[in-house]
């Protein structure tokens, strides 16, 4: 046995959503306190617009949690050791899928 590739990959990218989560989630958070200061921009527009702002702004976090959920679900069905010919063709799908030969 040896260790799968698409569970290292999985595994490598779930470690680096959860370094960057916070940065992540509140991504829209300054622009949206700046939206609400009401000094930015205003007018019936601007309401409309830093309404819809700070809905995507709250809406970070919950995208990001299900972002590490998804991929955290796809690690647990990935084991961590497969034979050398199952690594191999894992390897291969990879590399055509980080190249975008899958379409």
């Amino acid at each position: 046995m040896v260790p799968n590739p698409v569970h290292q990959a999985l595994s490598k990218l779930y470690s680096q959503l959860q370094k960057d989560a916070d940065t992540m989630s509140n991504a829209l958070k300054p622009a949206d306190q700046q939206m609400s200061a009401n000094g930015t921009w205003v007018g019936p527009a601007a309401d409309s617009w830093g309404s819809q702002l700070n809905g995507h702004s709250k809406d970070c976090g919950t995208q990001v949690s299900a972002m590490l959920s998804e991929v955290e679900s796809a690690l647990s069905a990935e084991p961590a050791q497969v034979t050398a010919q199952e690594a191999q063709n894992k390897a291969k799908l990879l590399s055509m899928l980080e190249s975008g030969r899958m379409n």
